[in-house]
């Protein structure tokens, strides 16, 4: 008899379990409150920042990029040995749950996309560090404190991986 190609419960909480991220790769996360409301205050993203100085510190990631916003975060990253990011995601997040004050919670999962060429991670590192300029919060990306723009030694460079030219 020949096995379904896919199983019934295809779309159950195990989705994320054979992806990529266990792999070593570049990524482009995005995080985001739910309901999507502007309550991470400055005190908040400042934790969020210690977390990714944290994992820094600690050498679970190479940080290219960051940015807290008052609903969302995004951050450009790769993981070292031995974390995957469901195990990292997890335990960061674990490390900033901190708005049981408020009507809003992280969402349950994150937004990640793998960064395959050099072209996409100068891009993505772009993006990030501008959010706070496109949104309107800041007139240039380094005044916005809880930024990769501002939080430059936090930043690895040069990267230590080869990505593709295109």
């Amino acid at each position: 008899m020949p096995r379904p190609l896919m199983r019934p419960d295809s779309h159950s909480r195990n989705l994320r379990l054979h992806r990529l991220g266990d792999t070593p790769a570049t990524f482009f996360i995005t995080k985001s409150l739910l309901p999507k409301e502007a309550v991470l205050d400055q005190a908040a993203r400042e934790i969020i920042v210690s977390a990714f100085a944290f994992a820094v510190r600690q050498q679970r990631i190479y940080l290219r990029a960051f940015v807290v916003m008052p609903d969302h975060l995004h951050a450009l990253f790769a993981l070292r040995e031995p974390w995957t990011l469901p195990k990292f995601m997890h335990h960061m997040m674990s490390y900033v749950a901190l708005l049981t004050h408020h009507k809003t919670s992280w969402q349950d999962g994150y937004y990640d996309t793998r960064v395959k060429t050099s072209k996409q991670f100068q891009f993505v590192s772009y993006y990030i560090e501008q959010n706070p300029v496109v949104k309107g919060f800041v007139e240039i990306p380094d005044e916005w404190v809880a930024s990769s723009a501002k939080r430059k030694e936090l930043v690895t460079d040069p990267w230590p991986w080869l990505l593709d030219e295109e």
